[in-house]
């Protein structure tokens, strides 16, 4: 007697009672395998993609944002770093608490409040307008809303 017919005489000497309750029983226990088995780990899957994809889309408008309209870097602007730094956060409305030049070129200014937005587009139209880079930046909370930061700048070479 092969397994299956060992399996068929097994089923039929069930009662119709129990054919029904283990018929129920796989079909749950199919649709738990189903779920844990198959859909969990694609839908796993599909999270870690679209977190990779948002990764590379937002690196590669960092990219774009580097090299600037045209698809080139722009030119490193002409002056001090000091002036043109001290004259862009003038036209933004922030005020520069200190600042610090270093022998190796570098400018570094501290700021006791600023707001996050506020910051983050003055240093884009630095890095954009003016060639100017973030060496090295330092932030902390000071209240709900505002940040005291240390920046230290650089020229683009």
């Amino acid at each position: 007697m092969t397994a299956l017919n060992q399996a068929r005489a097994w089923w039929l000497g069930r009662s119709d009672r129990e054919r029904l309750m283990l018929g129920g029983l796989a079909v749950v226990l199919a649709a738990l395998v189903a779920w844990y088995g198959v859909v969990t780990p694609l839908r796993r899957a599909a999270d870690v993609m679209a977190d990779r994809r948002a990764r590379a889309e937002a690196g590669l408008a960092l990219a774009k944002a580097a090299l600037g309209p045209g698809g080139r870097r722009p030119a490193a602007a002409a002056g001090p770093l000091a002036a043109t730094v001290d004259a862009s956060a003038a036209a933004a409305g922030i005020a520069i608490e200190r600042r610090r030049e270093d022998a190796d070129g570098r400018l570094t200014v501290w700021i006791a409040s600023i707001e996050p937005q506020v910051l983050m587009q003055w240093l884009v139209t630095l890095r954009d307008g003016h060639g100017v880079t973030v060496a090295a930046l330092s932030a902390a909370k000071t209240d709900r809303a505002s940040l005291e930061v240390e920046i230290a700048f650089s020229r683009r070479s």
